[in-house]
């Protein structure tokens, strides 16, 4: 699998948190901006439809208006009564109940009444009375079809006739109907004819610039608009927007209606179009990004190359400081910290080494403690039967070192070195012939401090050969105390002292290792002490030697308390 690198996530997580963002506000926004604009358009066409059905019904209160001062008008009904019967002008006196007839007529129809809508008078005879001179050829050729669906017994409603279908233009007119005079069984005057030509509907309808208005009758038959709209549409897979209005003063429905698509099409088509040049540049990013990217990491990879030829042992590599960015000062640092590693792999090496060549001194020191304590063993028996308990003691302190020196390599305590420096004491005052006084200050809970077994031996031995020899009533202290996470443990004598400047040098060859001194001092028990004073408890460790109160000279060691 490919290893997806760090730079890698940051580029990709880069172009999420900006592609992810975009996207959402885009389909957002789209998504708000398509319903608020549906909620207008719907908003509008209602507002348009509301006005377009006003205007009908305000056409329709005319027409109505129109023929109720028809009715209601005595004179032209009494005019209306005399011509009822007429077939023809024949007279004067039918030209001049004509001539009555239709200038009352035509005053009545004046104002309510357009170029589309047109009123006729057909009296029960058949003739037919325009406020126009119009030619009435084309009304006569349809009014036995019309007549036919009037009911004469209803004189005091407007009868709807239908949609009669023009054969001259293709056209239709609407027909409106009512009766004058009749009623209860009483043969009618004449009958109001009110044509509404479908233009006029169409030329309401028209005003509607985006979608599809249709005018339907109370029969669902479609008075004007789209001809492939229904009163009862079905149920079509395509998202239509449908808006109804019930003609208040009618049985007409004025429907609306358009496509989602229709309406959304051309933001659609502008968000699809975003949105592809959104991925576009993206992905345009994403090249141009990957060849920048690459160049930003390069420093990394380097980092990475210069690590593991360095773990991979070749101390050496180092890193090429270019500039003064970030990254190089990132190089800086880690040259240094590959020149400090190396220096504590050096260090360590080196300790590892020193530990190496005491342990194998060590090692050679016990061949020969062995064949001393058998040998010193059958000479304190021999004593012992001689009744020498002098020398039997002596014996005894001197096995007690010896089987000290053939466990070197175990930890011991500051209560167990005190024992064995007793026993060193009682060897050195046979020797020498003197009576040494060795003093101990230890506290209890100092009793059982772990300190490297017989490391103290050395400092007692340098007190009682350089110092303490010829010396009258000799006497070395040792005392320990705790403070502050630091043990220190001092190592006094009465002896002969040593000149301050000799006790300078002496301090700075043994507490500098690194320096010419220290590998030319040749006193190898005090060295012995601190290396291994160093080597158990770090680099912490020290020892100071110094002129006491008694004049002699006192080693004081600085231990730093081991973490438990």
């Amino acid at each position: 699998m490919h290893k997806l690198t760090y730079y890698r996530r940051i580029q990709l997580s880069f172009l999420l948190f900006i592609i992810l963002p975009i996207l959402a506000v885009s389909v957002f926004s789209y998504t708000l901006l398509k319903q608020n604009m549906i909620e207008k358009f719907q908003l509008s066409n209602s507002s348009m439809l509301n006005v377009i059905a006003g205007e009908i019904e305000r056409t329709i209160d005319d027409v109505t208006f129109a023929s109720h001062y028809i009715v209601n008008d005595t004179g032209l009904r009494a005019s209306l009564d005399n011509f009822a019967d007429t077939g023809r002008i024949n007279t004067y006196t039918d030209y001049t109940r004509f001539m009555k007839i239709k200038d009352s007529f035509s005053l009545i129809t004046s104002k309510p009444l357009n170029n589309s809508i047109r009123m006729y008078l057909v009296n029960r005879a058949g003739f037919v009375i325009s406020p126009d001179s119009e030619n009435l050829t084309a009304m006569s050729g349809r009014l036995d079809q019309l007549l036919a669906k009037v009911d004469p017994f209803r004189p005091a409603v407007l009868q709807w006739l239908g949609l009669v279908k023009d054969e001259a233009d293709g056209k239709g007119t609407y027909y409106i109907a009512r009766v004058i005079g009749g009623g209860a069984a009483q043969p009618y005057t004449s009958v109001l004819l009110i044509a509404i030509r479908t233009s006029y509907f169409e030329q309401l309808l028209s005003r509607v610039e985006f979608g599809s208005p249709a005018l339907f009758d109370g029969s669902g038959v479609r008075i004007a608009g789209g001809p492939d709209m229904a009163l009862q549409p079905e149920k079509t897979p395509d998202a239509k927007l449908r808006l109804e209005t019930v003609l208040d003063k009618t049985d007409w429905t004025l429907v609306y209606e358009t496509s989602e698509e229709a309406l959304t099409g051309q933001i659609s088509r502008a968000f699809y179009t975003g949105i592809g040049l959104v991925l576009l540049f993206t992905l345009l990013f994403s090249v141009i990004s990957l060849f920048f990217a690459k160049r930003l990491h390069s420093p990394i990879r380097k980092l990475q190359r210069v690590a593991r030829q360095f773990t991979m042992g070749n101390r050496d590599m180092r890193l090429d400081i270019v500039g003064k960015d970030d990254i190089a000062e990132l190089g800086s640092s880690f040259n240094l910290m590959l020149d400090e590693i190396e220096v504590l792999i050096a260090n360590i090496e080196q300790e590892q080494e020193q530990k190496r060549v005491i342990e194998l001194e060590a090692l050679f020191m016990q061949i020969r403690p062995h064949f001393l304590i058998n040998t010193l063993n059958s000479i304190k028996c021999s004593l012992i039967l001689n009744n020498d308990q002098l020398h039997s003691s002596v014996i005894d302190s001197l096995m007690g070192l010896l089987r000290a020196y053939l466990k070197v390599s175990e930890p011991s305590t500051l209560e167990e070195e005190c024992r064995l420096l007793g026993y060193y004491a009682d060897i050195m005052n046979v020797r020498n012939e003197m009576e040494l006084q060795l003093e101990f200050g230890l506290t209890p809970d100092l009793e059982k401090f772990a300190v490297p077994k017989l490391v103290l031996q050395p400092l007692v031995e340098n007190a009682i050969v350089h110092g303490l020899v010829d010396r009258e009533n000799p006497r070395i202290a040792l005392s320990a105390s705790r403070e502050q996470g630091i043990v220190t443990i001092i190592i006094a004598d009465n002896g002969w002292g040593m000149e301050e400047e000799l006790l300078v040098a002496l301090n700075r060859q043994l507490n500098d290792p690194e320096s010419e001194e220290y590998a030319a001092y040749r006193r190898v028990g005090l060295r012995n002490v601190i290396q291994r004073l160093r080597l158990t408890f770090g680099p912490a460790a020290a020892m100071e030697l110094c002129t006491n109160a008694q004049g002699g000279i006192s080693a004081v060691l600085s231990i730093p308390e081991p973490d438990r």
